[in-house]
């Protein structure tokens, strides 16, 4: 059995609320092994009503006796929070950044030594167990730090390893791949409604075909060229629908869309 994890929760926002909620549910922790802290006492209340966990606006009280540390204020924040965090923060503790465009240095940097760090990079269908995480370790974190990551990690879907350098390119594709798709899901629930479905039955069409296409996709294993393509019988209905996507320059548009997610990552990295 795992030795029970004190974890502390500092900024505890949708994402790292929604982290909690699976590491609860999944048994990874207990509700006293989890302590956090808001920028307010409104937002402390949202986490008490939500987690049913002690949570109030101090750092220290959140960070008293933890074992690992979820960092998960705004980046904005942090020049100015890190040096107080530093007073908080003792030798033998993890790190687990959320913090994006924020390279693992940065912390190592302003923490004390002793201290692991590991940034990871979730989407948002971690929230219910399927999402697809990036683990990058500081060049200091020990191999039981990324090994207690990993399996916190683990329950919010599919855990990456992946190196410094390609963050941001991990970012631009899977961290802001969910509203790509989502996008897709609005376009298509709003074209079946212009040919004539009513709203409630285009969203639930559009949204089975998202996800049974997705699940098929998983299913299948082969490449989803090879299975777009059989769906795209020649002169056929679907061949006429993808020649207007391809005439209109969507999957280039897309290529593009992701290479300006990459460079503005790269930005916020560099604290533009």
């Amino acid at each position: 059995m795992t030795a029970p994890i004190r974890i502390g929760i500092l900024g505890c926002g949708k994402m790292a609320r929604a982290m909690a909620a699976r590491w609860l549910a999944e048994g990874a922790c207990t509700r006293d092994d989890l302590r956090a802290c808001t920028a307010s006492a409104a937002g402390a209340q949202i986490v008490r009503d939500h987690l049913g966990i002690e949570c109030g606006t101090s750092a220290a009280d959140a960070l008293e006796g933890a074992d690992l540390v979820l960092l998960g204020i705004k980046p904005q924040q942090l020049a100015d929070a890190l040096p107080g965090l530093a007073t908080l923060a003792r030798p033998g503790q993890t790190w687990l950044s959320l913090l994006a465009g924020t390279p693992t240095h940065v912390l190592e940097d302003g923490l004390p030594q002793g201290i692991s760090v590991v940034r990871c990079m979730p989407n948002t269908p971690a929230r219910v167990g399927q999402g697809v995480l990036a683990l990058c370790p500081g060049a200091h974190a020990s191999a039981a730090a990324i090994d207690t990551a990993r399996r916190l990690l683990q329950p919010l879907g599919r855990v990456v390893d992946v190196a410094e350098p390609q963050m941001d390119t991990f970012t631009a594709v899977a961290g802001c791949g969910p509203a790509y798709v989502l996008l897709f899901l609005e376009a298509l629930a709003q074209a079946a409604r212009d040919v004539g479905f009513a709203a409630d039955d285009a969203q639930a069409v559009a949204l089975q075909v998202v996800l049974g296409t997705a699940e098929l996709a998983r299913r299948d294993g082969r490449n989803p060229e090879v299975l777009r393509a059989e769906v795209t019988s020649k002169g056929g209905v679907t061949q006429a629908a993808i020649a207007v996507l391809e005439g209109q320059g969507w999957p280039g548009t897309l290529v593009q869309a992701v290479k300006a997610g990459v460079a503005r990552s790269a930005e916020l990295s560099q604290g533009k």
